[in-house]
């Protein structure tokens, strides 16, 4: 029969694995079909979402030039109409509208046919164009005449400060220029400075301010500046440093305000100038806050400064950078007007984007643009009202990769977006570029993902099924075989269990029948044996049955109270009986505080009965074997011990399997049926309580029953 099963089996296996075979060369092959049409839709799809990612760049450039060629078009219209070019002060009014109405204006700047610049919305602080040393004119008339070199040689050769004071004021009442009386004042002021007369010195500066404030000396310097710078100096080195301060706050002031022309060295070195000495005079002052409101008026200053500066920074390259190229281009052109040009250019500190036009008579009119309002009002909302779906991110950035529009995507976890698309804006616009970013593959790397990982998971998931389900047949089958070679010794053994009393009670009774047995005492023992073998028959036959009746499922258990002590002492009584003729010896310890249990007398009889013959016939050269009984607050344990072959650790979970029999169960002629350890197991569980098994190869084998004082079921 187990041969039937195995040709079976094997034939399942074949039958399962071309089966198996068939299903998955289909199944890969309508995954590789699938996979290479996803890859069609695939590159379908990339082309639609790069020509749409394109479209978005081109719609941002031409929304960017449509707001700044609206803008140019009405400053256009209103400088034609106003006719700029012929009247500088039609020029500052006009550029204040302008720069009222159109935000996208940061600098105006305009160049007359003889090459002057202008700056209609900001006055220089300094002298801006071709050359720019200071070519104020000034008078030297009155140096020429004797008696001022007479003065010269008293103040430089002789140091006799108080003849050259007296020539100069000679010539001082001999002049009625202007200039030359601010140069006479001058010097008559520094002689008596220098002579140790500081408060005559002051007054004359002082004079010098208020009368020559447009004369300027052979150096191109004003002498305001220089009586101002005088004065400062004059009052600190007088402990006067509240008078110093207001004399170098208002040279302060006046350089600030543009009240003088200056070359761009000149400014520069005054602006110092006056900057260390008012810190030096600052630290000397009293600390009790006399000159609070003068500190308070220097720190604006400086702020303004800082303003100021960083605008003639823009106006410095406009002139030195923008304008030179924009000559170039009417050169190139010949000076076509009607509309407005382009041009990007870099400068000191950023990148500037001019729109100019040429005018009539060869005058340019033109404006930088204001890049924080491109950003914030042009930029942003456009890119706000454009979306490419998720993962996608649209910025604009600089020169230097820096954003300056568009979404953040520095707080995004995981690694860096990838751009998937950029451009640059039109020709002439700053170097800036719009830039297309994902986070993850796009649409169409998605759809094709997520495709083929269907695709792939569906042959997975049919691969892991068939191998899953022919393993579970397989093993179903190995196991319905094993059941049934099983059920086969069972049935072979069971049968042999029967035979053995059976042949031993029919040949003593046929013995007993035919008179052949004389002796009264043998008679008693063939009676006795007879009466053994019908027990051991009869349990048998109960062990059979209850068997059969826990694998339907309907064994029943009749619970009573009884006698722990007393149930363990019969089943040793008994046991003692039917192994003495084989030398066992049973050796028990039943406490005599066993409590009354609750529980099926006759099963646990069974149960303790059945250890005590596996103990028996595992007990090796050993012939003893021992049972122990004691309680516990809720239990009471039955333990049996023997000294036998013992079980292997990794047998010790199988014992309790059906039909299992422990070790080399053939070689060792050891009889038995394999379900005595699962019948005790069901029994004990039946009771509420648990079976332990504790064996050592060699050493034998201790198996207790734990059983609960009170049962639930009661």
């Amino acid at each position: 029969m187990a041969q039937i099963l195995k040709i079976k089996l094997d034939w399942q296996k074949r039958s399962l694995i071309l089966f198996a075979v068939l299903i998955l060369i289909l199944s890969v092959i309508l995954t590789v079909l699938a996979i290479r049409e996803a890859e069609r839709e695939k590159l379908v799809r990339q082309s639609e979402i790069d020509e749409e990612q394109q479209r978005v760049a081109s719609l941002i450039n031409d929304q960017v030039k449509e707001n700044i060629s609206k803008a140019e078009e009405r400053i256009l219209k209103l400088i034609n109409h106003s006719q700029v070019h012929l009247n500088e002060d039609r020029l500052t009014e006009v550029a204040g509208r302008i720069k009222e109405s159109e935000f996208l204006v940061s600098e105006i700047f305009s160049v007359k046919s003889d090459g002057k610049i202008i700056f209609p919305l900001f006055k220089p602080l300094y002298i801006l164009g071709k050359g720019t040393e200071n070519k104020r004119a000034f008078s030297v008339a009155i140096e020429r005449r004797q008696d001022f070199k007479l003065a010269e040689t008293a103040e430089f050769k002789a140091k006799n400060y108080s003849l050259a004071i007296r020539h100069y004021r000679q010539l001082l009442s001999s002049t009625s220029d202007q200039a030359s009386r601010a140069l006479l004042l001058n010097r008559i002021a520094r002689c008596a400075m220098i002579s140790g007369n500081p408060e005559r010195a002051v007054d004359i500066y002082k004079s010098i301010v208020g009368e020559y404030e447009d004369e300027y000396g052979p150096d191109g310097i004003p002498y305001a500046v220089i009586a101002l710078y005088q004065i400062g100096t004059i009052c600190a080195s007088a402990d006067e440093q509240l008078e110093s301060m207001e004399a170098l706050l208002e040279l302060y002031d006046g350089l600030l305000e543009s009240r003088w022309s200056l070359s761009r060295a000149q400014f520069q070195f005054y602006l110092k100038k006056v900057n260390d000495e008012l810190a030096r005079v600052r630290s000397e002052m009293d600390e009790e806050g006399i000159g609070k409101p003068l500190v308070e008026k220097w720190t604006e200053h400086q702020q303004l400064e800082e303003i100021k500066l960083e605008r003639m920074s823009t106006l410095e390259d406009i002139a030195y950078k923008i304008l030179p190229l924009i000559e170039t281009k009417k050169t190139a052109s010949g000076g076509s007007s009607g509309s407005f040009s382009h041009i990007s250019q870099s400068g000191t500190e950023k990148i500037h984007l001019a729109s100019y036009t040429f005018l009539e008579g060869d005058s340019i009119f033109g404006f930088t643009i204001d890049q924080d309002y491109l950003k914030k009002d042009i930029l942003v909302p456009n890119l706000e009202k454009i979306s490419l779906g998720e993962g996608c991110f649209i910025q604009v950035r600089d020169e230097g990769k820096n954003a300056v529009a568009g979404e953040d995507i520095s707080h995004l976890d995981g690694p860096p977006p990838q751009i998937s698309y950029s451009r640059a804006f039109e020709e002439s616009f700053l170097p800036w570029t719009i830039d297309i970013y994902q986070t993850f593959p796009n649409e169409a790397e998605r759809e094709f993902s997520l495709r083929r990982n269907i695709y792939i998971s569906l042959v997975v998931v049919v691969i892991v099924s068939l191998l899953f389900g022919g393993i579970l047949a397989i093993r179903s089958t190995a196991k319905e075989l094993k059941l049934a070679r099983l059920k086969s010794e069972f049935v072979s053994t069971v049968s042999h269990e029967f035979r053995t009393p059976l042949t031993s009670i029919r040949y003593l009774a046929d013995l007993l029948q035919r008179g052949r047995v004389k002796k009264e005492d043998r008679k008693q023992q063939y009676y006795e044996t007879i009466t053994q073998e019908s027990e051991r028959l009869s349990r048998l036959i109960e062990n059979t049955l209850d068997f059969s009746k826990i694998e339907a499922g309907v064994k029943e258990y009749e619970f009573a109270e009884m006698d722990a002590a007393e149930m363990c002492r019969d089943v040793v009584s008994l046991f003692q009986d039917q192994v003495a003729p084989q030398e066992f010896t049973i050796e028990s310890e039943i406490s005599e505080e066993l409590p009354q249990i609750f529980a099926d007398r006759e099963a646990l009889s069974r149960a303790l009965f059945n250890l005590l013959d596996n103990a028996v016939k595992y007990s090796g050269n050993s012939r003893r074997i021992s049972l122990r009984a004691w309680p516990d607050e809720s239990n009471i344990f039955i333990e049996v011990e023997d000294e036998g072959v013992g079980i292997a650790s990794e047998e010790q979970q199988r014992v309790f399997e059906k039909f299992y029999r422990s070790g080399d169960f053939h070689e060792s002629n050891v009889k038995g049926s394999g379900i005595g350890l699962t019948i005790v197991e069901h029994v004990v569980k039946a009771h509420g309580g648990k079976v332990f098994l504790e064996s050592e190869r060699g050493e034998g084998t201790k198996v207790t029953l734990q059983l609960p004082k009170q049962h639930k079921s009661a």
